[in-house]
């Protein structure tokens, strides 16, 4: 997990800036976006390990994010964070194969359980032989 690339995208400054400083704090790359569309245009997306993104933003939410990543053959682990959690979302975020939904503001420690866990998966899914990372 250590060399693993972690996109973050909210449209909050703070939110970003502290997810941002506790990931870097665990060994993690962040790379930041305040829009979908940003994230979408950015050159290196296929080198992505993990996305985690807020579902309300102004422009592409994070559900049409996850559809547009979807559509691009992109499939990276996506967890959906969100103030607001209703039925309809966590409905149309397991339909679209979210790898975790979290109501925010997430437990931090809980936060990065989570990421490693699903970090860990993906990584025994395409190196059969690893069984775990471990933090810088």
């Amino acid at each position: 997990m250590a060399n693993s690339i972690i996109g973050v995208v909210d449209d909050d400054d703070e939110v970003l800036a502290s997810l941002g400083s506790f990931f870097r704090s665990a060994g993690l790359t962040i790379v930041p976006f305040r829009t979908a569309e940003a994230l979408l245009g950015w050159p290196d997306l296929d080198l992505m390990d993990f996305l985690i993104t807020d579902l309300h933003m102004p422009g592409m939410d994070g559900l049409s994010l996850k559809s547009a990543l979807l559509e691009r053959g992109c499939q990276v682990p996506v967890l959906l964070m969100t103030a607001f959690p209703t039925e309809a979302a966590r409905a149309r975020a397991g339909e679209l194969g979210m790898a975790d939904f979290v109501v925010k503001p997430p437990n931090p420690d809980m936060l990065l359980d989570t990421v490693e866990r699903l970090l860990s998966q993906r990584s025994a899914a395409h190196h059969p032989g690893r069984t775990s990372w471990k933090r810088l």
